[in-house]
């Protein structure tokens, strides 16, 4: 680490934090002894922190997005309108915006779940509907259908499961989302992976939903902030709460309140799948980091 500049404790960073975290700058605020320090956590950025930082000093802020004629009608001009806004909006974080719709247009297709024709095609286990609906148990259609490893994270089953699951994706995707889209598109690859099989391997069941993905994505967020620079600032009692929540599933407890089964396996799989990776960059990051300091 190195530091960048102190300022009096009076001062607000939230804009340079904020254009640091745009350019993908990693950083640490630190209060000692009546000031502000502020830390990147790689020398090398130091001259495009420097540069990042006085641009907003100055006044210069970050730069508006300027859109094509194609976009805004108007050679040169800042989009103003609401299509404009909201084009925008998704361009920050377009991954993460990207699965959420692509949610809810298998929640629209499915019809919440009900569906069973429609939903064969994202469930893990295939869906034979005949006189009686039951599922070919075993892994072998994989080799023929490998999209049903991931698929399962699209299908919700009630309005309840739908709107909590999406409403953690959009927090925690757009965290991750901040430091790389690449970052999210394979956490969201490999926690997805590791819940659903975690799930399958326990029994053939039809199961669903971004919950695992969700865990890993928790456990990965408190890996890094733990053992690194905090970079997502994920509140403590968000984490004890899931955890919490995981532990009452566990239980049983859901199940006895009449909510039905939980997908208990896919949680701790794509927890266990989240911690891991999120050790493995940090080792990474630690790597580097000292031959970084080796090499000067």
């Amino acid at each position: 680490m190195i530091l960048l500049h102190t300022f009096p404790n009076s001062t607000d960073l939230t804009l340079v934090t904020k254009t640091l975290w745009h350019h993908k700058v990693p950083h640490r605020v630190r209060f000692l002894d009546g000031e502000q320090q502020l830390w990147l956590q790689d020398a090398a950025q130091y001259a495009q922190g420097q540069a990042l930082m006085q641009q907003v000093l100055q006044g210069a802020g970050e730069p508006q997005p300027v859109f094509s004629d194609s976009e805004s009608g108007s050679p040169g001009l800042t989009t103003t309108g609401s299509k404009g806004y909201v084009w925008a909006f998704f361009r920050r974080s377009p991954v993460t915006y990207f699965f959420f719709t692509l949610m809810l247009l298998v929640v629209m297709v499915t019809g919440m779940g009900s569906d069973l024709e429609m939903v064969s095609w994202f469930s893990f286990f295939p869906i034979v509907v005949s006189t009686q609906a039951y599922l070919v148990p075993g892994f072998d259609h994989l080799w023929q259908q490998p999209w049903r490893l991931l698929s399962p994270m699209l299908l919700h089953f009630g309005w309840l499961h739908l709107v909590f699951n999406g409403l953690w994706w959009l927090d925690l995707g757009k965290r991750i989302e901040r430091q790389s889209s690449l970052l999210l598109i394979a956490l969201l690859v490999v926690t997805s992976l590791a819940a659903n099989v975690a799930q399958a391997w326990q029994e053939t069941s039809l199961f669903g939903g971004m919950s695992g993905v969700i865990y890993g994505l928790l456990g990965y967020v408190w890996v890094m902030d733990r053992y690194n620079v905090p970079r997502y600032h994920l509140p403590q009692s968000i984490l004890i709460f899931m955890l919490l929540w995981l532990l009452a599933g566990l239980s049983g407890l859901f199940l006895f309140l009449g909510f039905g089964n939980m997908a208990n396996m896919a949680h701790i799989g794509g927890l266990v799948a989240g911690v891991v990776w999120g050790l493995l960059h940090t080792y990474l990051l630690r790597m580097r980091s000292s031959k970084g300091q080796k090499g000067s």
